[in-house]
């Protein structure tokens, strides 16, 4: 599989809806260690210095309706599979439902941001890898505050050929388990099996923020055959959420 690196950009997702990625015959990647205007979930910027985080967007052939909701958190089994491989051995981070990743005492290290475009399913994720993006910082008004993955990796991510490494092992793994939801069958429902294992905010209490703007407490049950969080509400019973709908979940304590 192609993947292709620029010494910096302003959104990897952004770069290959241009010309001349906007044609390229998808499966391939792109990535940079120097990302200055990304996007994230609900509006937020991704943004660190030069060097201190990765930036990695997958284009993948647009797959079928019915397992479509299932590719955003297939990433994030990904990027632990990344993690495994060049770490052996070593803490995974956990998975927050849809997709974050967070580090062991809760921070957010990565975020995924899965789109269509032009007949393709762009799986875009921004991993923190030295340092700590503050909230509040300039531009960064919305963000939350990250950990980042060198207390974990150090070794491995401490120089840009590590990073570039992790980043092509990320852009394979995304692409393998990609493969897995589109073929479907019994090695999608172990992925399905393996996602809610590694879900922290299953089995946990959430606040969920609907459209309208309603807010109320629920414990998340599980994920439906869709990849939507089941939960239950003493009100509103059991019902499923789109990741539109989930504001804040506090996942499990570890």
């Amino acid at each position: 599989m192609r993947i292709d690196y620029v010494d910096s950009c302003t959104s990897t997702l952004d770069i290959l809806t241009e010309p001349p990625y906007d044609t390229l015959e998808a499966p391939f990647a792109l990535m940079t260690l120097d990302q200055r205007a990304g996007h994230g979930r609900q509006g937020r910027r991704w943004q660190n210095r030069p060097g201190e985080s990765l930036a990695l967007t997958l284009a993948w052939p647009l797959p079928g309706p019915e397992r479509r909701g299932w590719y955003p958190l297939a990433v994030a089994l990904a990027v632990l599979d990344a993690c495994a491989e060049v770490a052996p051995g070593a803490v995974l981070p956990r998975v927050k439902w849809p997709n974050d990743i967070l580090s062991l005492s809760g921070e957010k290290i990565a975020g995924i941001l899965v789109r269509l475009d032009r007949g393709r399913l762009l799986a875009g994720v921004g991993v923190n890898l030295v340092g700590e993006i503050e909230r509040g910082r300039e531009g960064l008004e919305k963000a939350q505050t990250l950990a980042s993955m060198d207390a974990l990796y150090g070794g491995v991510l401490a120089d840009a050929d590590g990073r570039c490494e992790f980043g092509a092992v990320l852009a394979r793994k995304i692409a393998r388990i990609f493969a897995l939801v589109d073929h479907g069958g019994e090695d999608f429902r172990h992925l399905q099996r393996r996602y809610a294992v590694n879900c922290l905010t299953v089995g946990s209490s959430v606040v969920v923020t609907t459209p309208a703007g309603a807010t109320y407490s629920a414990r998340a049950l599980g994920i439906d055959p869709v990849g939507r969080l089941l939960v239950h509400n003493a009100d509103r019973g059991h019902h499923a959420l789109d990741a539109a709908d989930v504001h804040l979940a506090r996942p499990k304590q570890v």
